[in-house]
């Protein structure tokens, strides 16, 4: 485990560097893809030579980003003029998938830039702040330290990150920093309507469908207090779904009226289960849940893969679920 450092402990090390590769997290979010693409186009305009990597390809739901067709999946070996690995948006070389883990491991210098409070500092230096609304909150500063001007798809970029993180705008995340931060970037030429539009207001039809197969199939537990569905791979087959189309589903639920949690179970392919948590209760941590069953994320929004029959796992979960509702009555 390495140490904590500082924006501008980061900055002067990237100062130097001339060719770099940014990656995130497989099945990247909002925060993963405006992240890659703000901190890479910013790297490219102080002349870097920069690689922007994801395992799974850009959900069509940000492909409007410019920049967005220069995210390829990452090479197996690292080219050999990269000289750093920056890891955004991301707790744990595991997640960014088999491939990005290995060059973790290959690269001679890494940096970790996130959010997440159960970062494990796996890098050779590590900027991670635990209570930023979403890891382009951290990136801001380091733009500011590197003396990079905000040109319009760079702050765009990063205010995708931001309001998809922060539930548009809607979670306790929220706070004045986040918004005065939110008020540079539109300064900077976002347009806002534009943006809103294309993420919440251009839905295709698998995802209503999705919404419909969801809802008319979630149960809800412990008097109402969680509400949960599961994908069962059969199921996902029948429905043609890509894995990019039940990104999003634990939103569809979590606005019940009285759920404290809400949580989708989708069976992969070779006995995975996946597992996405979230919270509407902070006496509720979310995150703490997935960390018993190898998982991890906000307090407020987690994580799990873990092996198992998909009646067993969900067992499993909503038990520790139930369990954390019960100490708190």
């Amino acid at each position: 485990m390495g140490t904590p450092n500082t924006h501008q402990e980061i900055a002067q090390a990237i100062a130097k560097l001339r060719e770099v590769a940014v990656i995130s997290h497989m099945r990247p979010d909002g925060d993963a893809v405006g992240s890659v693409l703000g901190l890479g186009m910013a790297l490219q305009a102080l002349g870097k030579s920069v690689h922007m990597w994801i395992e799974d390809a850009v959900p069509d739901r940000f492909a409007f980003l410019e920049g967005a067709r220069l995210v390829a999946n990452p090479p197996e070996i690292l080219p050999p003029g990269v000289e750093c690995l920056i890891c955004v948006d991301c707790g744990e070389p595991k997640r960014l998938g088999d491939i990005g883990r290995g060059l973790v491991e290959a690269a001679p210098f890494t940096i970790n830039i996130d959010h997440h409070e159960t970062n494990t500092l796996y890098a050779t230096m590590n900027l991670v702040q635990g209570n930023a609304a979403a890891c382009a909150c951290v990136i801001m500063p380091l733009l500011d330290a590197l003396g990079v001007t905000l040109t319009r798809p760079i702050a765009s970029a990063l205010y995708v990150a931001v309001n998809t993180d922060t539930g548009s705008f809607q979670f306790d995340s929220t706070t004045p920093e986040v918004m005065r931060l939110s008020a540079r970037l539109i300064e900077a030429g976002v347009d806002v309507g534009d943006v809103n539009r294309r993420l919440y207001q251009e839905l295709p039809l698998e995802a209503f469908q999705m919404q419909s197969e969801v809802l008319n199939n979630m149960a809800v537990d412990s008097d109402g207090l969680i509400v949960h569905y599961s994908l069962s791979l059969a199921r996902r087959q029948d429905l043609h779904l890509r894995l990019e189309d039940t990104k999003d589903m634990v939103d569809i639920i979590r606005v019940l009226r009285g759920a404290k949690v809400a949580l989708i179970f989708e069976e992969l392919e070779g006995g995975l289960i996946r597992i996405s948590l979230r919270s509407k209760d902070p006496a509720i941590r979310v995150n703490d849940i997935a960390a018993q069953f190898g998982g991890g994320g906000h307090p407020m929004a987690a994580g799990i893969r873990m092996r198992g029959a998909l009646t067993e796992v969900r067992q499993a979960v909503l038990q520790a679920i139930r369990n954390v509702l019960h100490s708190l009555t």
